[in-house]
């Protein structure tokens, strides 16, 4: 009798263990939890812009990620081919020096690249947005993605919320203020808070860059007059700018740029500074015989252009003067 039990017991061992041998060993693993950690993400009409990679919870990598769908929010309707279609924007093809200082010299560095706005790395799943996104509407759209590794494949309806915004037009880095004699030997630093500098742009204006200088009471200083100059030993804007000679009129100084290009100044360097100075820092100067403190008023910029079409104005108020005839 206890023979037959310990063969039944083998017998029922000996079938457990048969069946553990036989049964699949699943590999790796897929999480359900699987994510974007900036959700929504924004970006910027025009500007190349790239996400994080998705967050895996710990599934195995690596993560084969496809788009399935974007959708616009407001409407629901399908948005893949605004996002998906490819469209002709200007690149550099070569690095851009002040060498390059005509319009013939700075086309041989620049090409037409033909993106989409939208595309997402097969691999972990990174966002990447280019120049071309300035063809695509300003809104809030959805994406469904497919995630998929050893073990399986997942899909995320609603992955991320992509947000299209407006692009800065431009960018004021830097802004100095100080007063000097004459000979531009003394020098009195003054905070920049006294000049108020606005920036305003016209896209549908001709692409030019403009400089106005007002006293406190509103009245324009006269470039025409020699009462705007360049700072000696500084670069003015026509360092940054050498493919078209500036214009002087009663109210302003006028710079033509060339449009199209991905940025502006489009070099760092200058040719008559090419250390100390970079960026596209500019120097100008309000003529001391000009103003009711008798001392030049010095005023130090750094702006970046970024929609290189249209007329930018810069308006600057020295709160602290007032012009002199």
């Amino acid at each position: 009798m206890l023979k037959n039990k310990i063969v039944l017991v083998a017998s029922f061992l000996f079938t457990i263990a048969l069946f553990l041998c036989c049964k699949k060993v699943e590999t790796g693993f897929i999480s359900d939890n699987i994510f974007y950690s900036i959700n929504p993400f924004t970006v910027a009409q025009g500007n190349t812009t790239v996400s994080g990679g998705l967050i895996v919870d710990g599934s195995t990598t690596p993560i084969n990620v496809v788009l399935l769908a974007i959708r616009d929010l407001a409407t629901g309707k399908d948005a893949s081919s605004i996002f998906k279609t490819p469209d002709t924007i200007r690149v550099y093809k070569g690095s851009v020096t002040y060498a390059d200082s005509t319009i013939a010299l700075l086309n041989t560095k620049l090409k037409d690249s033909t993106v989409a706005p939208f595309s997402i790395n097969t691999i972990g799943g990174r966002l990447q947005f280019t120049q071309a996104t300035k063809y695509v509407p300003l809104g809030k759209y959805n994406i469904d993605i497919q995630v998929s590794n050893v073990r399986g494949t997942k899909t995320l309806n609603n992955a991320c919320q992509i947000n299209i915004v407006g692009s800065t037009a431009d960018t004021l880095l830097y802004l100095a203020y100080n007063h000097s004699d004459a000979a531009f030997l003394n020098f009195t630093t003054f905070p920049a808070s006294l000049l108020n500098c606005k920036i305003t742009h016209n896209p549908d204006g001709v692409s030019k860059i403009v400089y106005v200088w007002k006293d406190k009471n509103g009245n324009y200083f006269n470039p025409k007059n020699g009462e705007i100059t360049g700072r000696p030993g500084r670069p003015s804007f026509s360092d940054w700018d050498p493919y078209y000679p500036v214009v002087k009129t009663d109210t302003t100084l006028e710079f033509k740029y060339p449009a199209g290009v991905p940025q502006f100044p489009i070099f760092s360097d200058s040719k008559s500074y090419p250390t100390g100075f970079s960026n596209g820092i500019n120097y100008y100067s309000v003529s001391g015989k000009h103003t009711d403190t008798g001392m030049n008023c010095n005023t130090t910029f750094t702006i970046n252009y970024f929609v290189t079409k249209g007329t930018y104005t810069i308006t600057t108020i020295l709160t602290d003067v007032t012009r002199v005839p």
